[in-house]
């Protein structure tokens, strides 16, 4: 998904060489290596260990010491799915309304508290059972003391009374960002499941493409695909963009009716555990690109190359930038691309973080060179999600975008 370039340092995938189109078929599509470690609760959403997010707290407190952070999580709203509030998600992995974190980081060692509203049997009627107070809330979370909500007045005076100052969310939020940037092996291994779910429905996008298609029946078949594979949504609205719309970054209404010799523009993400994928492909209408669609494919294609070669520690987006424009630069399509190349993805699909901040290992970063011609209606965008590794980068969104692979793929 293009991000918007807000600073005049330009923001915004390994292309490895493996069996393709066969090896959607024949990966394995759980990731082996961290399944072990993941946690599936009653209701088959996979959560990471509840040690995982007590590290997390342990960091956050060694760096806010000295100080108590109060931390809320989204509140309940009538007749809309839940979605939690990141920041707290990161640092809890509960997923319930109005739930509350203290984290003193004034005593020593620090103390952690999280205050759950007293259970409503009636109004569970209604929602569904809620976590309420107590021990059984304690074993879930792996937090030490779960209060009443009712508590946390008297309990935050306590902590307080020795503490320099009480954060909230806005004086902790670049703390928290620090600390997303750099992927543990089970968020790597949820953020592997959103990408391999994304695949499968861009598989599906591209057998329903064809001349007269409206773009919403190709939106509808992809994000049955997240569903049916398990995501809990798409982890932005889905960008289904034809002909002069391909030329649109966020296009996201999906209402036109795509014509013979068109090409489309399918950027999505599915959100599996509560991180979100983000792949896009560019695909020919017709089955075939013409000539001309053909050459600027290949361009935004070797660009896209080009800044995947970059992506290693110590590299900074501006550099994959640099690489994909200087390429772009090169063939004279400079001003017809006009995003950045790379974002970080994670529980956000434009996650949390400083772009200018040098990569490390664990970090996950989007490739995503574009050009847009209005004038032809011609939009041409390419994006891979690319891990960073102590060596380099391994690209985990392996999928088709050579012409002749792509084209095979709308042709089945």
């Amino acid at each position: 998904m293009a991000k918007r370039v807000v600073s005049t340092k330009a923001q915004r995938h390994k292309d490895t060489k493996k069996g393709r189109i066969q090896w959607l078929f024949m990966r394995p599509f759980f990731v082996s290596l961290c399944l072990c470690a993941l946690v599936f609760t009653t209701l088959g959403v996979e959560k990471e260990p509840a040690a995982e997010y007590r590290a997390r707290r342990v960091r956050l407190a060694q760096r806010i010491k000295g100080n108590v952070l109060v931390l809320r999580a989204a509140p309940d709203q009538e007749l809309v799915k839940y979605q939690p509030e990141r920041n707290f998600y990161y640092l809890t992995g509960f997923d319930e309304p109005s739930a509350i974190l203290l984290l003193d980081a004034a005593s020593d060692p620090p103390q952690e508290f999280l205050f759950l509203p007293e259970r409503q049997p009636a109004d569970e009627r209604w929602t569904g059972a809620k976590l309420g107070p107590g021990a059984e809330a304690e074993k879930t979370t792996g937090f030490a003391k779960v209060l009443a909500t009712s508590e946390l007045d008297a309990t935050l005076k306590q902590v307080s009374e020795h503490a320099k100052s009480v954060y909230g969310l806005n004086d902790v939020r670049n703390d928290i960002a620090y600390l997303r940037q750099v992927k543990s092996a089970t968020e790597i291994a949820l953020l592997e499941k959103a990408i391999q779910i994304t695949l499968q429905a861009e598989q599906a996008a591209a057998k329903t493409i064809a001349p007269g298609v409206m773009e919403y029946q190709v939106e509808a078949a992809l994000e049955f695909e997240f569903r049916r594979n398990g995501a809990e949504r798409p982890g932005f609205p889905s960008i289904v963009g034809s002909g002069p719309y391909s030329t649109v970054l966020h296009y996201d209404k999906s209402e036109r009716r795509m014509q013979t010799g068109e090409v489309v523009v399918v950027d999505i993400g599915a959100e599996y555990g509560g991180y979100s994928a983000d792949v896009t492909r560019t695909y020919p209408v017709s089955g075939k690109f013409s000539a001309r669609q053909r050459e600027l494919y290949q361009i935004v294609l070797d660009a896209q190359k080009a800044a995947i070669a970059k992506v290693k520690p110590g590299a900074r987006i501006s550099d994959l930038h640099q690489a994909a424009m200087g390429y772009i630069r090169l063939k004279g399509y400079d001003k017809y691309f006009i995003h950045g190349t790379s974002h970080h993805i994670g529980l956000e699909v434009h996650d949390a973080g400083d772009a200018s901040r040098p990569l490390e290992p664990n970090m996950v970063v989007t490739i995503e060179p574009g050009i847009y011609i209005p004038e032809e209606q011609i939009g041409i965008r390419i994006e891979d999600d690319v891990l960073v590794t102590p060596a380099g980068y391994r690209v985990l969104s392996d999928f088709p975008k050579e012409p002749a692979e792509v084209e095979a793929l709308v042709k089945r």
